[in-house]
């Protein structure tokens, strides 16, 4: 299917159509099943397809879904019930199986499970996935966020190892800095690029730009902020209490949000080994 342009009368393909007959086909020449992100494709001779989770490979005794929004449903929350505003996290919940026929059904179960991944899989194969550096995403936020346009190239280094690799995320990330600046992360081996920073990425980029001004702000004598000194107290009444229980995906304002925990890694765990061996040789 395409469209004319009514100024050059040059075809233009529409996308769309494109990318789920393009993705219906290289799921079909799969010798057996195709697995995009955490999802596990099996063709049929009929059309048909079958969809579960990965883990779910063998599994039986699932629940059976027919219709392909459905997948809305199934991508909605969490095993332990909790929403999942980011679609490509590795948490999508087990114990499904979705039965479609066809090539649109197809396409629309996947956009639900995975929004724009197999339009943009197309893209990307096809040479023609517009990539947005984060230095220009961030350009075009406003009110609340704007201040992530004054993040440093280490704030968003570390923010993107946070929160961008395959252990939170499983795009194949495409974007860098800036031109000039690359993003030093592992990028993922998945089939679902991410040509930007998503609305979770820059949400917690304006966390750590707050972070960032606090620590200018100014340390206490062992040169830790507040922020940190709260987190760390976090933990250890969460262990003392036997049970650490993560806060929920986009809650970076909790000291217990697994991408914050992440970023405290990269940052604050180098300055308390510091201060310790600082400690040691003074005695």
């Amino acid at each position: 299917m395409s469209e004319t342009s009514p100024d050059t009368s040059v075809e233009v393909t529409n996308v769309a159509v494109a990318s789920r007959v393009a993705f219906a086909a290289w799921v079909d020449e799969a010798l057996d099943v195709r697995t995009f992100g955490q999802v596990l494709i099996r063709p049929s001779a009929s059309g048909a397809y079958c969809l579960r989770h990965r883990d779910d490979a063998e599994a039986v005794n699932l629940t059976f879904y027919d219709k392909p929004w459905d997948a809305r449903e199934i991508a909605r929350l969490t095993e332990s019930g909790q929403h999942r505003p980011l679609k490509s996290s590795p948490n999508l919940r087990r114990g499904w199986e979705l039965r479609v026929s066809g090539t649109v059904a197809l396409a629309v179960a996947m956009n639900y499970l995975y929004p724009a991944g197999i339009v943009h899989w197309y893209l990307y194969r096809e040479g023609q996935l517009r990539i947005t550096n984060y230095r220009e995403n961030a350009a075009r936020q406003s009110g609340i966020y704007k201040r992530v346009q004054h993040l440093s190239d280490e704030g968003v280094q570390n923010a993107a190892k946070a929160c961008c690799e395959d252990a939170v995320c499983l795009k194949k990330t495409l974007w860098d800095v800036d031109p000039e600046t690359t993003l030093e992360i592992d990028r993922g081996e998945g089939e679902i690029p991410c040509p930007e920073p998503c609305s979770v990425f820059v949400s917690f980029a304006r966390r750590i730009r707050l972070f960032e001004r606090e620590t200018k702000r100014g340390l206490d004598a062992a040169g830790f902020s507040l922020s940190e000194k709260e987190d760390l107290a976090a933990l250890v009444e969460a262990g003392a209490a036997g049970v650490i229980r993560l806060a929920r995906e986009a809650e970076f304002e909790e000291p217990l949000n697994e991408r914050r925990l992440r970023y405290r890694k990269l940052t604050l765990l180098p300055k308390l080994r510091t201060a310790q061996d600082a400690s040691s040789h003074e005695c």
